[in-house]
């Protein structure tokens, strides 16, 4: 691959290479050497003269807009490159940064000229840092590099989609965004590049041209367009639209939470992640007291039974005492004396300390303030409800609010451990980058679909566990009446113990409930989704249908999670009836006042909508009271992977259910 060095003037340089046909963007990337970036910010648009009403305007919003918002999310720029349209105003703007932003232009080598070369072409902007110079001799050839290129750099597969109805799975591991001002045909090629890999697109609507002409039919959703490009965009784009008439102010703060660097999100998703992190600490606690516990009183069943059976004894067949054994050199039998002695006495030591530093009850408000966290950040990227104006400081509100109530209960009792950024940040999996808004569609995708995948998933591996310890428990049954049959009734305390010590452990994880609530949540996440693919492009559109999504969708989570607290809880508490009584006080889980907190919102009496309503499968209506003060939000909380089936203390939250109730998805007109 070739490249040199293109000296603008005594204190201008730029990198250009010439990549052959055959090498790929990656290579490409890997040739310019840039320096560490977090974000990929795309410039397409008008390539010739910009409308002298529309100049200063556009020259503000790429100077103080754009330029400022990829400095500060350390983005990396493309665009085309020469010096002409929007990529002159992208150069002007970096250059009135102080060239601190990475600027690369990719074009056609045949149809530019810059300093050393004897073409003739068209200039190459100035305030470029790096160039990417095509085989080509028409505008537009260079387009399949730059996508390439913008893919590359954010670690996208390159694939298209074979067809637009089976787009690919996006695997992108930085944010990216393209800028739509203006523009011509190409640029109408450009964007249905982008579409076509699932790339956001941010129209200037005002700023003329092919921008216009998109924003003018995204407004009319009912008045299908002659030309299939732009009917392409309209059907399968991830849009977004700022107006020339707003503010610069308003832009810039656009621009960066697209592009990863919205720090009232960035802040909640730390929360999260911190919550999240240390509710799988406490998890891991008390799971493992829980263990040891059950183990420990196996073997001691075994133990006392083996010394009874194969102990020494005396004449009169009274167990030798533990001097007498030491006397009579038995030391294995004078151990087995002494750990049956200290057995029950670190039981009880295991119990005390469940009890003291209560890792279950720690664990379920640091879940419940985690999952709270979590369901407002896919509201506010959604912009669903009451995020739809105002949604930084609404957010900033609900999470302070949320953090407050949590570290006013006994999680201030513990440190919490800090989240492994290198562990992923966000905390999120598959394509969702956690960052930026997200559309309908992309919701459904990776919030509704993660979710119901889940739930399938979970199920399977809940009736493979309930299917082996049933067949256990069927198999020692039958062997302690064959011991019973043959005369060594002694070795019944063995397998009934095991057989209790199994039941003990499908009852305080509650394995069958929770695989019934596990798939009830499934039908009803199934069913959401299923109406939303039901309704027509124009349906999909209206804000109204959005909400109901999402709140819906979110309202299943709740009351799948409020079931389970409620099974949990009262599993726990018969687990824990007869164990020793210690002086430390238990407090109940803070809640607040007596509300409804699964009522699903109803859209109010539209005009008649010709399409069926879709009956979402019965859900129980959850009410939750509470014993004392206000503590903690009402928002429940949705067992993730790791913790779905950890048992929850018995000094959890009281919740009650009451008689099922079902609720419909409606389309708004």
């Amino acid at each position: 691959m070739k490249e040199i060095s293109i000296e603008f003037d005594a204190s201008t340089t730029a990198v250009a290479v010439f990549p052959e046909p055959s090498e790929s963007a990656v290579a490409v990337c890997n040739q310019l050497a840039l320096k560490p970036y977090k974000a990929v910010l795309g410039i397409i648009g008008a390539a010739d003269s910009i409308d002298p009403l529309l100049l200063p305007k556009l020259t503000q919003f790429f100077s103080r807009g754009i330029a400022r918002a990829a400095l500060e999310a350390e983005a990396v720029l493309v665009d085309g490159g020469t010096q002409a349209g929007v990529m002159a105003l992208m150069g002007e703007g970096v250059a009135s940064r102080g060239n601190r932003s990475t600027l690369i232009g990719v074009a056609p080598a045949a149809r530019v000229s810059y300093p050393g070369s004897s073409a003739s072409g068209a200039p190459l902007e100035s305030n470029h840092s790096h160039f990417v110079l095509v085989e080509g001799e028409s505008w537009g050839s260079e387009t399949s590099m730059l996508f390439s290129l913008i893919q590359a750099l954010a670690g996208k597969t390159e694939t298209l989609p074979q067809t637009r109805k089976a787009p690919p799975a996006p695997t992108s591991q930085l944010p990216v965004l393209l800028v739509l001002a203006g523009g011509g045909r190409v640029a109408m090629n450009e964007v249905l590049r982008a579409v076509r890999h699932q790339l956001p697109v941010l129209v200037i609507a005002g700023s003329g041209g092919v921008a216009d002409t998109i924003a003018a039919a995204w407004q009319t959703p009912d008045v299908p367009p002659d030309d299939p490009l732009l009917a392409e965009i309209l059907a399968d784009g991830v849009m977004r639209f700022y107006p020339l008439s707003g503010s610069v102010q308003g832009l810039e703060r656009l621009l960066v939470r697209e592009l990863g660097a919205d720090h009232v999100l960035l802040q909640a998703w730390e929360t999260f992640a911190d919550y999240d992190a240390n509710a799988n600490h406490q998890q891991k606690r008390f799971e493992q007291l829980q263990q040891l516990i059950i183990a420990l009183g196996l073997i001691g069943t075994a133990l006392a039974i083996g010394q009874q059976v194969y102990g020494p004894k005396n004449e009169a067949g009274s167990l030798l005492a533990a001097s007498e054994l030491l006397t009579q050199n038995r030391v294995v039998w004078w151990l087995v004396h002494h750990i049956l002695i200290l057995i029950p006495i670190t039981l009880t030591i295991l119990i005390t300390a469940l009890s003291r530093f209560k890792q279950g009850t720690k664990r379920l408000l640091l879940r419940a303030g985690a999952e709270a966290i979590k369901r407002e950040i896919y509201r506010y990227r959604t912009r669903a409800l009451y995020y739809q104006s105002n949604a930084e400081s609404q957010l900033a509100e609900r999470i302070e609010d949320i953090t407050r109530r949590t570290m006013q209960t006994e999680v201030n009792s513990s440190s919490l451990i800090p989240y492994n950024q290198k562990n992923g940040f966000p905390p999120t999996t598959g394509s969702d980058t956690g960052i930026g808004m997200l559309t309908p569609a992309q919701y459904v995708e990776v919030r509704l679909g993660n979710q119901l995948a889940y739930f399938r998933r979970k199920a399977v591996r809940l009736e493979r566990q309930l299917k082996v310890l049933s067949w256990l428990t069927f198999l020692l049954g039958g062997a302690g009446t064959y011991m019973a049959a043959i005369g060594q009734q002694v070795w019944i305390a063995l397998t009934t113990s095991l057989v209790a010590a199994m039941g003990t452990f499908l009852s305080y994880r509650q394995t069958e409930s929770t695989l019934i609530k596990f798939n009830q949540a499934a039908t009803n996440l199934s069913n959401i989704r299923a109406w939303w693919n039901a309704l027509s492009v124009e349906e999909q559109l209206r804000q109204s249908n959005t909400d109901l999504l999402v709140e819906h969708t979110e309202q299943v989570l709740e009351l799948e999670l409020a079931g389970w607290v409620r099974q949990m809880q009262d599993a726990l508490a018969e687990l824990h009836k007869n164990q020793p009584a210690t002086t430390d006080r238990t407090e109940k889980l803070p809640l607040p006042e007596p509300e409804l907190v699964a009522a699903v919102p109803r859209a109010p009496a539209p005009a008649p909508v010709q399409r069926q309503p879709v009956v979402v499968a019965t859900a129980p209506v959850i009410l939750v009271a509470a014993e004392e003060a206000p503590e903690l939000t009402a928002d429940a909380v949705l067992p993730t992977e790791d913790t779905a089936d950890v048992p929850l203390p018995d000094d959890s939250a009281e919740v009650a259910l009451t008689e099922e109730s079902t609720y419909s998805l409606e389309s708004k007109p």
